[in-house]
């Protein structure tokens, strides 16, 4: 997308690497796909190209091209988004916006099983019971499948997952997005995969070997 820009708004390498404050060399070997583009040099050379209406063509949001950030830390989206049923109450994913909570509701916008890790040491206070933090020493592992995603009930806030799950009773969780360590995604009720049998081994051609007695 960024090299089709380019191409079409006839801006030259040495233009766009200023714009976006690498060397030509950088820019060139980053768009040739030779070396990794980090999030800010993306974001530095989308906004050099003036992608504001074609990355939001991208994510289903083209009403708010207009006002979609292209700076990380920006804020596009409401305080509070609430999921029910599987549904989000906005538009699609905020690129932009904080990583921990766009991935999780992701998973609840495509109905996907997921697996988070949080660090225990920062959730003391979120409403999971003792006892089960004090299996956990370190990360506390949750599951949160897709068939029970409307019964999570999750509430995403600028700081914070609001999310009921099921231990001794069902409780209302908060847990902070700064505690979060991994997300790990799986389809619902993917099939597990077809063994492969081993491959056939055949027989050596020629004679086969035997054994003999022979005096010493």
């Amino acid at each position: 997308m960024l090299r089709d820009a380019l191409l079409k708004r006839g801006v030259s390498t040495t233009d766009l690497a200023a714009r976006a404050g690498l060397s030509r060399a950088e820019l060139k070997r980053r768009l040739a796909g030779h070396a990794d583009l980090s999030i800010d040099e993306f974001l530095a050379i989308a906004q050099a190209l003036e992608l504001q209406k074609d990355m939001a063509a991208l994510m289903g949001m083209e009403a708010a091209a207009e006002e979609l950030p292209l700076h990380a830390g920006e804020e596009s989206v409401s305080a509070v988004h609430t999921l029910q049923g599987g549904v989000a109450a906005d538009d699609g994913i905020d690129a932009f916006g904080n990583p921990s909570r766009e991935l999780v509701r992701a998973g609840f916008l495509f109905g996907l099983d997921m697996f988070l890790h949080y660090s225990v040491a920062a959730i003391k206070q979120s409403g999971v019971p003792e006892s089960v933090l004090a299996r956990f020493p370190e990360t506390l592992p949750i599951r949160l499948e897709s068939q029970w995603h409307r019964h999570n009930r999750a509430e995403f806030r600028d700081d914070e997952l609001q999310v009921t799950l099921s231990f001794d009773a069902l409780r209302v969780c908060t847990f902070p997005w700064s505690a979060l360590r991994s997300v790990a995604f799986t389809l619902p009720n993917e099939p597990a995969p077809t063994p492969v049998p081993p491959p056939e081994v055949s027989p050596p051609a020629g004679p086969r070997p035997t054994l003999r007695l022979v005096e010493d």
